[in-house]
């Protein structure tokens, strides 16, 4: 379909992924996204730079958390969620769907290090800022459903600014809990996690099987008590066990 005849004329006032992509991926997976967001104009062209990736259906929109909070009848594989909502912050979106398996992936102008460490607290397994490109877009909700965590640049750097008190965090660690119950192999495994590989690499890396590095990631959650690659991350820099 055509997209409306207004779009190209403000192209000069939206994000570059507004734009369509010079060259789409050429790998592709069958994806539900969902999207939270209550700029319309932003809905339409999120749309349309998901809709050239065949198998990607934005398949729900919601523009507040009172709507987002009516889920869809069949589960997200990805959410991208906004956190300036007119009725109060994502934030508190993020709860209700990361515990289903669904891929949150915070879509926000918001960069202050307290937005991205509580959204990774709360479940986020990804951060992108409005302003990334339509490559980085893509790539972003490709990774997440492959198990990555993706982080634009200005948002990585803002997390490793409040990551960088290692040494402070491990004294009140407790051996035998959380990063020091881990065997040799799941630290093994959350390292692969931290270096941002998939969990295929991970288990090509290891010499194991993909299944085998599910196990160990499923019980490296249960340990660190966290739901997500990047609170996995997260805890173990906390710890003073991985240093930015």
């Amino acid at each position: 379909m055509r997209p409306p005849e207004f779009l190209p004329t403000l192209a000069h006032t939206c994000p570059p992924w507004f734009a369509p992509a010079m060259n789409p991926p050429t790998r592709f997976t069958s994806l539900r996204i969902g999207m939270v967001e209550d700029k319309p104009l932003l809905r339409v062209g999120v749309r349309r730079t998901l809709e050239e990736i065949p198998g990607w259906h934005l398949c729900y929109e919601a523009d507040s958390i009172a709507a987002a909070r009516m889920k869809p009848s069949e589960p997200l594989d990805v959410l991208l969620l906004d956190l300036g909502l007119p009725d109060g912050s994502g934030l508190d979106v993020i709860s209700d769907y990361a515990p289903t398996g669904c891929r949150v992936i915070i879509f926000s102008v918001l960069g202050d290090e307290t937005n991205v460490i509580s959204a990774i607290e709360r479940g986020a397994s990804g951060y992108l800022l409005k302003d990334a490109s339509p490559e980085e877009m893509r790539a972003a909700i490709h990774d997440v459903a492959q198990g990555g965590a993706p982080l634009t640049p200005a948002v990585a750097a803002h997390l490793l600014r409040r990551m960088r008190k290692p040494e402070a965090n491990a004294a009140t660690e407790l051996p035998g809990s959380g990063i020091h119950s881990l065997t040799p192999r799941e630290r093994d495994v959350l390292m692969a996690l931290a270096r941002g590989y998939s969990y295929d690499e991970t288990a090509h890396l290891l010499e194991i099987s993909k299944h085998t590095v599910g196990h160990h990631v499923k019980q490296i959650y249960g340990k660190l008590a966290v739901n997500s690659r990047s609170q996995a991350v997260f805890e173990a820099v906390q710890a003073g066990w991985l240093r930015s």
